[in-house]
């Protein structure tokens, strides 16, 4: 079995959704914890990386691997159809945005009528979507990587910062659990990911929040302790910082594509 096929069955949807009317989409210096599969059904948005803009018209679908540095926008209120999903033990070998055929990716409730799906139906779809998204995908693109040489630091901020949702040291402390200078782990976190050690944080944090909270059904106030806030006032301000709305309104809306 070849490692597309055997990675397959670790795909693991976290958050999908189809919003018809997104009002805004501009962000600069994303850099995501998790994969990300996104599709619009007619032009006014798009996605770029190293240089790269890519325009998210009906034919195009696009898939972005962890860590990619990317950055979107959009001159009009679009419909946009999107899922976050993981693939353990998988890894990109090059971070960048692949661009692919819609056609040959969604099904055709997904390309007619999203809107009308149910919240299950809308899962099988988005599972059906990422997996022919992969296959497409030339096998190098999703073999195990390697550790980049000279990267020991940020692998092991990785690692202890991906076992602890609620993970909310210093960047001081983060480096000395690491053994190394806050300098060559802000220089390490830059190079691989493109943001800073305390928006990657944030990033997972939030991360977690959205699949807490749409997913899990967990409360605010759970989430809150979940992921080392003080209370669920502070929680829900951050929360709002950074997605726009509020808890309570992300959850009545089903999510929103990117924070």
């Amino acid at each position: 079995m070849s490692n597309i096929a055997s990675s397959l069955f670790s795909v693991k949807i976290l958050n999908c959704g189809f919003i018809p009317d997104v009002p805004r989409w501009q962000y600069q210096k994303a850099s995501i914890p998790t994969w990300r599969f996104y599709w619009n059904p007619e032009p006014g948005a798009w996605v770029s990386s190293h240089a790269e803009d890519i325009a998210l018209t009906p034919d195009v679908a696009v898939l972005i691997p962890p860590q990619t540095p990317f950055a979107t926008r959009s001159e009009r209120v679009f419909a946009h159809f999107y899922v976050h999903f993981s693939l353990p033990d998988i890894a990109s070998a090059r971070r960048l945005i692949w661009k692919l055929p819609a056609q040959k990716i969604l099904a055709p409730c997904i390309a007619g009528n999203p809107g009308a799906l149910t919240f299950r139906q809308l899962n099988m779809a988005a599972a059906a979507a990422v997996n022919s998204a992969l296959l497409m995908l030339p096998e190098s693109a999703l073999c195990q990587e390697a550790a980049p040489a000279g990267n020991d630091v940020f692998n092991k901020a990785m690692q202890i910062i991906e076992n602890d949702p609620g993970f909310s040291c210093s960047c001081e402390e983060l480096a000395k659990l690491c053994q190394s200078s806050v300098n060559t782990l802000q220089r390490q976190f830059l190079k691989a990911t493109g943001v800073t050690v305390k928006k990657w944080i944030l990033n997972r944090k939030m991360e977690y929040a959205a699949q807490l909270l749409i997913y899990r059904g967990s409360s605010i106030k759970e989430c809150a302790d979940q992921l080392g806030f003080a209370d669920r006032y502070h929680f829900s301000k951050v929360f709002k910082l950074y997605f726009g709305i509020t808890p309570a309104q992300f959850v009545r809306s089903g999510g929103i594509p990117l924070p």
